[in-house]
C-alpha cells in the first residue's frame, strides 16, 4: 500500500507538471514581400511575450523572399539571414518563394532554421508523388500539444513561372493537388489529432480565388481546425466562419508588408483569442535582428542606390486607395513599361501584364533599385512570333477577368484596343486554370496595330509617325516582351503556343532593359508618359 501512495503521488507531481500555468502565443505574419525592417518589431514582440510566458512561437504564411531589391538581387537569400536572425519556428511557401525555380526555394527551405510545412506540394517520379515537405509538425508546449499544418495556393503553377512545374516535352514535374487540397489538409489534421494534437492552426497561403481552393473553401470543407492564419490575397482578416460541422472557425490575415502582427493567444484552458496589431504599435526592436537588416541593406547600397534617370511626374501602378491599376487599366507605367519592350527588343507589339508591375515610379530620381522594384522578377527580355488569332486570343484572355483585378491583363505598345465587359467572357481554362482556348464570345471588340511610316522604325515609340491599321487574324506580328509571359508560360500560357525567336548571346535582363530605354531618352522619362495614352478601352 506505501509503494502504491508513493506511486500515486509520482503520478499527481508529473500531472502537475503538464499542465500549464501560462498562455501560449503565436506571432504570425503573411505577405512581408521583403519589407524586412517590420522583422525587428516582430522579434521585439516577441521579446516582451517572453517576459509574461515562456510559450511563444513566430509563424509565416509565405511570400517574404520577393518584393524588393533585398529579395530579387539575392534570390531570397538576404531575407532567409534575417528570419533565421528573427527565430522563426514555422512556415509555409507562398506562390513568390517559387519566383527564383523550384531548386532555389528548396535551397532556401534548406538554410531556414524553421520548419517549412507543406501538404500540397509534391515532386511527380517514375515511382508516384514525393512530399517536398512535411505536411505538419505537432510543438509541445508544456503539456498542451498544438498541430501546424502548412498548405499553398494551386495557383502557384501559373501566378509563379509555369515552366518552372514542367519539362522541356510539357509533361508536370509537380504538383499543387488542385482538385484535392482541401481532402490533404483534412487528412493532416486527423492525423495530428490523432497523435493528441488539442490545437490545431493552419499556415494557409490560400487567399480568396474561389476558381482554386481558396481559404473560406477550406474552413466549409473541413473540420478539426480551430484557426487558418491566411496569406496571398493581402487581406486583414479576423472573423468567425462556419466549418462542415457546423463548428466556428477564426480565419485571420495580417495584409502585406508588416502592416499588422497577428496575436494568437492560448489560454491555460485551451481557449483561443486573435488578434492583430498594427506595427506602429509594437514599439519595441530587437536590437540583434535591426543590426542584421543594417548588414544587409549596406552591403545592398551601392548598387540599388546609383541614380539611373529622372522623372519629373509619379508613373502610378494604384491609386490612392491602393486598388491595383495595372491590374485592370491602362496606366501610364503600363504604356512607359510596355514600349520598354517594344522598343528593346525591337519587335512589332511590346507587352507587359500587369501582375509583374509590382510598384510604380514615385521619387524623382530612379534608381537602379526603383526599377528592380517595378520589376523584381529577373526575367529577360525575348520575342515571340504569332499569327493575328493567337494575338487576339492573348488579348482576350488579358480581359476575362474584368472589371476585377487579374494579372494577366496586358499593357501594350504599338498595339490599342477595346474591350466590353458587358460582353461574356468565354476563354476557356484547363484543369490547371491555364489557357485552352476562346468560346463564341469576344470582349476585344477592336485592335489595331501600328505601323510606322518609312524611315520611322528605329526612333523612339512616342516619336514615331505611322498609321493604325486593324489586327488580321492571317498575319503574322512579332511581340516582346519579359521572358516570364514570352518564355515561359505566365499570363496563363497564352503565349506558350507562339514561336518563340531565337537570339545570338545572352538575352537582356529585363531591368537593364529599362535603365538602357531611360538612357536612350537623355536620362529623363518623357513628357509623353505624364498621362495614360489612351491605348486601351474598357466599356
Amino acid at each position: 500500500m506505501k509503494l502504491r501512495n508513493i506511486a500515486f503521488a509520482f503520478l499527481l507531481v508529473f500531472l502537475a507538471s503538464c499542465q500549464r500555468t501560462k498562455p501560449i502565443v503565436i506571432l504570425y505574419e503573411n505577405d512581408v514581400h521583403c519589407a524586412v525592417e517590420g522583422y525587428a518589431r516582430l522579434a521585439g514582440q516577441r521579446d516582451a511575450e517572453l517576459q509574461q510566458t515562456p510559450y511563444v512561437s513566430i509563424v509565416s504564411c509565405g511570400d517574404f523572399a520577393q518584393g524588393s531589391t533585398v529579395g530579387s538581387l539575392t534570390k531570397g537569400e538576404a531575407v532567409v539571414r534575417i528570419m533565421n536572425a528573427v527565430g522563426y519556428d514555422y512556415l509555409t511557401v507562398g506562390n513568390h518563394e517559387f519566383d527564383y525555380t523550384v531548386p532555389q526555394m528548396e535551397h532556401l527551405s534548406e538554410l531556414l532554421t524553421a520548419k517549412t510545412l507543406c501538404c500540397n506540394f509534391s515532386r511527380l517520379t517514375a515511382d508516384g508523388e514525393q512530399d517536398l515537405y512535411p505536411a505538419y509538425d505537432i510543438k509541445k508546449y508544456g503539456g498542451t500539444k498544438v498541430a501546424f499544418i502548412g498548405v499553398a495556393t494551386p495557383s502557384t503553377f501559373r501566378s509563379s513561372t509555369p515552366t518552372y512545374f514542367i519539362d522541356d516535352d510539357g509533361n508536370l514535374l509537380y504538383n499543387f493537388h488542385q482538385t484535392d487540397t482541401y481532402e490533404r489538409v483534412q487528412q493532416a489534421v486527423d492525423e495530428a489529432r490523432g497523435k493528441g494534437a488539442k490545437i490545431v492552426i493552419v499556415l494557409s497561403h490560400l487567399g480568396d480565388d474561389p476558381e482554386v481552393a481558396y481559404s473560406r473553401g477550406l474552413i466549409a470543407a473541413t473540420h478539426g481546425i480551430d484557426i487558418v492564419l491566411d496569406g496571398h490575397a493581402h487581406h486583414l482578416l479576423n472573423e468567425r466562419l462556419t466549418n462542415d460541422r457546423g463548428d466556428s472557425v477564426t480565419l485571420a490575415s495580417t495584409a502585406t508588408k508588416f502592416a499588422y502582427i497577428g496575436r494568437l493567444t492560448i489560454d491555460t484552458d485551451n481557449r483561443l483569442t486573435n488578434e492583430l496589431l498594427p506595427i506602429c504599435d509594437c514599439r519595441r526592436v530587437n536590437q540583434a535582428v535591426w543590426d542584421t537588416i543594417q548588414a544587409v541593406q549596406q552591403e545592398l547600397e551601392a548598387r540599388v542606390s546609383a541614380p539611373v534617370g529622372n522623372a519629373p511626374f509619379v508613373l502610378i501602378d494604384r491609386d490612392k486607395d491602393n486598388n491595383r491599376l495595372v491590374r485592370c487599366q491602362e496606366t501610364n507605367l503600363g504604356d512607359f513599361m510596355a514600349d520598354v519592350s517594344r522598343f528593346m527588343t525591337g519587335a512589332t507589339i511590346g507587352v507587359c501584364n500587369g501582375g509583374g508591375l509590382r510598384t510604380g515610379f514615385c521619387n524623382p530620381t530612379i534608381t537602379f533599385g526603383d526599377i528592380v522594384s517595378v520589376w523584381p522578377f529577373n526575367n529577360t527580355m525575348r520575342v515571340v512570333e504569332c499569327s493575328g488569332q493567337q494575338l487576339l486570343d492573348a488579348l482576350e484572355v488579358g480581359v476575362a477577368a474584368l472589371p476585377r483585378e487579374n494579372g494577366d491583363f496586358l499593357h501594350v505598345s504599338g498595339l490599342r484596343y477595346t474591350a466590353d465587359t458587358r460582353i461574356p467572357t468565354s476563354v476557356i481554362w484547363n484543369e490547371n486554370r491555364m489557357f485552352d482556348g476562346v468560346g463564341q464570345t469576344r470582349r476585344i471588340t477592336k485592335a489595331e496595330v501600328f505601323v510606322p511610316a518609312d524611315g520611322e522604325q528605329g526612333k523612339l515609340p512616342y516619336e514615331q509617325k505611322g498609321a493604325w491599321q486593324p489586327v488580321n487574324p492571317d498575319a503574322t506580328y512579332t511581340i516582346g516582351g519579359q521572358s516570364y509571359i514570352i518564355a515561359c508560360s505566365g499570363a496563363s500560357g497564352t503565349f506558350a503556343k507562339m514561336r518563340l525567336m531565337p537570339i545570338d548571346g545572352e538575352p537582356l535582363n529585363d531591368v537593364e532593359a529599362v535603365c538602357a530605354y531611360i538612357r536612350a531618352m537623355g536620362g529623363t522619362i518623357n513628357d509623353a508618359y505624364r498621362l495614360q495614352q489612351g491605348r486601351i478601352i474598357v466599356k
